[in-house]
Formats: C-alpha cells, sequence, structure tokens
C-alpha cells in the first residue's frame, strides 16, 4: 500500500493511518476469514458502516449519529435545561425547538431516523426531569407532562432533511 502513495511522493504515517477493509465485498470477505462484520469509521459526527440497501440486495454505505457526538449533545442539552430551567415555559421550549431543529438538520439525512429520535427522547425525559425541580414539590407526572404541557408546547418532532442517495 505505501508503494502506492511513494510514487506520488506521499508517505503515510504509521501512527495516523488505518486502512479498513470497507465496501461491497467486505462482508463475503470477512465471513470467509471468519473475521466478523465489516469495521467502521467516524467522520464529521457520522459513523459509516457497510449495510444493505431496503430489500437486502445491494451493499450501500450507511450513516449514523457517532455515539461520542450523540453523548455529547444530549449532555449539553442537559446542561442547558439545568441552567434555564427558572425560565419562562414558553422561552424554554422556544429555545428547545430551535436547538432540536439544528441537530435535525445536520444529523438527519438517511438512515439516521433512529438516532435524531433517541436525541428526541433523551430531550423530552430531561425536560420533564428538570422542569420538575423547579420548585420543592413535582410539578408534573408523565401523563400530565405529557398530555398537557408538551400539547401546550409541542417538541418538533424529527423529519429526514437530506436524502443521501437521491436519484
Amino acid at each position: 500500500m505505501e508503494e502506492r502513495f511513494a510514487k506520488y511522493g506521499l508517505e503515510l504515517a504509521g501512527e495516523k493511518t488505518k486502512i479498513l477493509e470497507f465496501g461491497r465485498f467486505a462482508r463475503q470477505d470477512r465471513e470467509r476469514r471468519g473475521a466478523g462484520k465489516p469495521e467502521t469509521f467516524d467522520f464529521l459526527g457520522f459513523t459509516f458502516y457497510c449495510g444493505r440497501d431496503g430489500k437486502k440486495r445491494f451493499f450501500r454505505c450507511k450513516v449514523k449519529t457517532s455515539k461520542k457526538k450523540l453523548r455529547s449533545k444530549i449532555k449539553a442539552m442537559k446542561e442547558w435545561i439545568m441552567i434555564h430551567r427558572t425560565m419562562p415555559l414558553e422561552w424554554i421550549f422556544k429555545t428547545v425547538n430551535a436547538k432540536l431543529r439544528g441537530h435535525y438538520q445536520y444529523y438527519g439525512v438517511t438512515d439516521n431516523t433512529r438516532e435524531i429520535e433517541a436525541y428526541l427522547r433523551a430531550t423530552k425525559k430531561l425536560l420533564f426531569l428538570w422542569l420538575n425541580r423547579r420548585s420543592q414539590r413535582r410539578s408534573y407526572t408523565w401523563e400530565s407532562y405529557n398530555n398537557g404541557l408538551l400539547r401546550t408546547f409541542p417538541l418538533l418532532e424529527p423529519r429526514i432533511r437530506v436524502s443521501l442517495f437521491y436519484r
């Protein structure tokens, strides 16, 4: 592999470079050797992995939100809600919806529905937990939170914004 780059005057730094078996035949080649599933890699907040199309016929490179990024975004949302929980509810929900919209616009790509829905579920749970700490007694039960507060101030539902395989 290094000789391929050497003819162009390029050197690979061994400690920085990792060559992955990835692509159309990676699964068959690794199964033949008994090496398990093809490896994944993270790039720009997404994890890229080998998959198949919806009918399980053809290879397709799939993407999902990186676990590290998802955890950090949930943690950032928790800290924001914790700090701003005493503000008026209308302002809190308006700002949370702006944060959700930004998250959906970046991470709302083909095959990433599960992860953006997980972010919404985590946000709903965090809002419930921290809004119940606005006074000495609980303000909401889970039912009154879902059927009352979230109907008054609905959170944006996730949507796939970008199709990576548009034809």
